[in-house]
């Protein structure tokens, strides 16, 4: 490495803003390490060669006492070199921990052999695509074991824990397609746990999430229903298998009635679902509290169909309209 003449090829060409923060640092810190190295040595060779002892010289020389000058030079030097390298990566460091206000969010999850990226859109991928020039914050956690995400072109690298939720962002300076590694050395994951991040021009970018940003686009309104179920957080409270969490199950609900908190019996059907997703609380089922979040201006007509199209695939009597079997 020392006797490299092209420094630059140690790493990838720089592929976003972090890049000078990393590289510069290092490259300096190399040449004052080299130097101090090349005169370490150099001064070695000097002194072995002086006081090496040649033939005539005295038994035994005269005792000399510490030079307490070039001691403390020392001890400065030492104190001056770790002083000029934590100040050189400072300022990348600082710079890397902290995205930018309004940097474009991308949730990541690691799982065995697989990246899931979640766009704000809800539209989830198995490759990254950012626009150049815009900063990305990654929010990432781990479902099974301990990852890291490593994109050497981008000079991003950070360890991902199961449980716990950490940070990343970056700026892309120019289009490509950049690697991304795991640090995870398993036989089952190292060489599948790999993806790239698509660095697009803006207007690329733009055209890209708006192609993918319609849930409608080939898909039925049942698998939309089923992408909205999903994206919205239903999971949470509703399961699909007819097993009861903090809501009843949405299995066998479309075209059942069920009595109320108030006494009252409804009839699941269309106009019921639509009024439990705007307004869930004006109706409650009997044995459940009122502690559904408004969908009021989240939703709209269009998805709110889509998932009573859902509902209704996952219920005996779906293909009734809402009306029993005779």
């Amino acid at each position: 490495m020392i006797g490299s003449a092209n420094l630059s090829a140690w790493f990838p060409e720089w592929g976003s803003t972090h890049a000078p923060d990393v590289d510069v640092p290092f490259f300096d810190i190399y040449v004052v390490t080299v130097t101090i190295l090349i005169l370490t040595v150099g001064l070695a060779v000097v002194f072995t060669r002086t006081f090496t002892r040649k033939e005539g010289d005295p038994e035994q020389m005269p005792a000399v006492g510490t030079n307490k000058i070039l001691l403390g030079l020392g001890v400065v030097g030492a104190i001056a070199l770790a002083g000029f390298a934590f100040q050189t990566g400072l300022s990348g460091f600082v710079g890397q921990r902290v995205a930018p206000y309004g940097a474009f969010e991308v949730s990541v999850t690691a799982r065995e052999g697989v990246w899931d990226f979640t766009y704000p859109d809800g539209h989830v991928a198995d490759t990254l695509r950012v626009a150049v020039g815009q900063p990305v914050h990654l929010t990432m956690t781990s479902q099974d074991i301990s990852q890291n995400m490593s994109i050497p072109d981008l000079r991003v690298n950070q360890t991902i824990m199961p449980g716990h939720t950490t940070e990343a962002w970056f700026e892309t300076i120019r289009p490509g397609t950049f690697p991304i590694r795991t640090g995870a050395f398993s036989a089952a994951t190292y060489d599948s746990m790999t993806s790239v991040v698509v660095s697009l021009p803006a207007e690329e970018f733009a055209a890209w999430q708006a192609a993918v940003g319609d849930i409608f686009a080939g898909r039925t309104m049942a698998e939309v229903g089923e992408l909205l179920y999903n994206q919205q957080g239903c999971k949470a409270c509703h399961s699909l298998d007819g097993s009861n969490l903090v809501g009843p199950s949405l299995k066998n609900v479309y075209g059942f009635e069920f009595l109320t908190t108030t006494g009252e019996t409804v009839l699941a059907d269309d106009a019921y679902i639509k009024e439990s997703i705007l307004t869930p609380n004006a109706s409650v089922i009997a044995e459940y509290q009122p502690v559904m979040t408004p969908y009021a201006g989240i939703l709209g007509d269009q998805e709110i169909q889509a998932i009573t199209e859902f509902l209704k695939t996952i219920s005996d009597r779906g293909h009734t309209g809402g009306q029993e079997d005779k």
